[in-house]
């Protein structure tokens, strides 16, 4: 009985120092509220696997740039309602689902490189699902839950993406 209560204190132990030491799944040190439908153009375009859009506010004309995964861009002007509502985290979204999923999985993360941690460090992404930073040229696998391929550090910053209904997405924290 003693070596069982010995065995369990020590597993508390390692769980309580392991926690310590883990980051969140999702991200909340920058405030993230934005939706879209993804039955209209340039959104419908996160409805294949394997295709991340980057979503940029542009507070001076109230409007968001969407680029698509082919680097087309294109501006989407927001409500006075939206402008005042919708935040972007640190730089800006991606949004798209991952290869290999149910076709109901949708991903977000922030665009902003969390090694670098700065608006300014927005990542590129190509069409294959890679993000890169420009400043510290650490590379991210968006397939795959925003891990590192290439540098150091710690994975993207994710947001959670909630379908409302059949075509809306809704990106929060």
């Amino acid at each position: 009985m003693r070596r069982l209560r010995s065995f369990v204190s020590f597993a508390m132990l390692l769980l309580l120092s392991a926690c310590s030491e883990s980051y969140q799944e999702f991200c909340t040190l920058y405030p993230v509220t934005y939706s879209f439908d993804i039955t209209y153009a340039p959104f419908n375009q996160v409805a294949s696997m394997g295709q991340f859009l980057r979503i940029r506010p542009r507070p001076a004309d109230a409007s968001v740039t969407v680029i698509s995964p082919s680097g087309k861009e294109i501006k989407v002007p927001l409500s006075e309602t939206e402008r005042r509502s919708f935040s972007f985290g640190l730089a800006g979204l991606i949004v798209g689902q991952p290869y290999f999923n149910d076709g109901s999985t949708y991903y977000a993360y922030d665009l902003g490189c969390p090694a670098c941690d700065k608006a300014s460090a927005r990542l590129g992404v190509d069409e294959q699902g890679h993000a890169t930073c420009p400043l510290c040229d650490n590379v991210y696998d968006l397939n795959n839950g925003g891990v590192i391929v290439t540098g150091s550090g710690r994975p993207l910053y994710r947001y959670k993406v909630t379908q409302s209904s059949v075509s809306t997405l809704f990106v929060h924290n």
